[in-house]
């Protein structure tokens, strides 16, 4: 597949949350100078001590005093004005993010004009970036050749009619296959011991998963028996090898795992698909 120049603009989705996030605060900022006392706060310093007057709206009377038994009356006015002048900020954020998200097809229309321009013109133009449906298309056009199965093996096969190795890779590929994430199964991937270009190794991840919104491939490994010394030795090699390579625990790498008495989480794959791949 061609390198992508840029990847998709996914600050939009916090964007628009942080959106409604000022659009609700506003409201209840709103609510809450409705329920405040009339007027404004004027503090006064004498003696070193502040004094605090009711100054009424729009008015330039030095206002009334408000004296100490009536001290929450100036903490409703200093809280009045300070939503006042929260509100004027969230305003013209709320404004500046409007017309961002207007002006740039909510982050799509660097993604988008590709996909736009006639086909004669699309095959003369490298693009920066290819719009979600595009980048899918060239994503699932690549064919690979998976590591064969011993004549003996079970027959696991999944939703998508692919034949795995355990009844947990059936569970993992069915809740991709169902929450319509992209995935390739056992496809090879090469990497560099100790970052050695000149020792290559390939290795055959369980599940290489696509997430469509960022462009990102993830590596999700499935180790099904830890509690066995060799088996986890193994595998302690394996995410060293990946360690290497930049690939990491959180960040492009998806572990779970299980033992003889600890079965995989259901759940937990849920969770992680909508962590990392939605």
């Amino acid at each position: 597949m061609q390198k992508e120049e840029i990847l998709p603009n996914i600050s939009i989705s916090h964007l628009q949350i942080r959106l409604e996030e000022l659009k609700a605060l506003t409201n209840t900022l709103k609510s809450e100078i409705e329920m405040f006392p009339s007027g404004r706060l004027r503090i006064a310093q004498r003696n070193n001590h502040p004094e605090f007057y009711q100054v009424p709206e729009h008015s330039n009377e030095q206002g009334r005093y408000i004296n100490k038994e009536n001290h929450n009356l100036a903490v409703q006015l200093a809280q009045k004005d300070y939503n006042y002048r929260i509100l004027k900020l969230i305003n013209k954020e709320i404004s500046y993010l409007q017309n961002y998200l207007k002006q740039t097809d909510n982050g799509k229309a660097i993604q988008n004009l590709f996909e736009k321009l006639s086909p004669v013109r699309q095959h003369l133009i490298k693009p920066v970036t290819l719009s979600d449906n595009l980048f899918l298309q060239e994503w699932l056009s690549i064919t690979w050749q998976g590591l064969p199965f011993p004549e003996d093996a079970a027959d696991l096969f999944t939703e998508n009619k692919e034949k795995v190795r355990s009844k947990s890779e059936v569970i993992i590929a069915n809740k991709l296959f169902n929450n319509d994430i992209p995935y390739r199964y056992e496809c090879p991937l090469t990497l560099y011991s100790k970052g050695n270009k000149n020792n290559p190794v390939t290795i055959y991840p369980d599940f290489t998963c696509l997430n469509v919104h960022t462009h990102n491939e993830f590596y999700w490994e499935h180790f099904g028996m830890i509690d066995s010394p060799e088996y986890a030795q193994k595998n302690a090699r394996k995410l060293r090898l990946y360690a290497e390579n930049n690939y990491f625990p959180g960040s492009n790498l998806i572990i779970t795992m299980e033992t003889q008495t600890e079965q995989l989480s259901t759940r937990q794959v849920e969770q992680l698909i909508e962590e990392f791949l939605k």
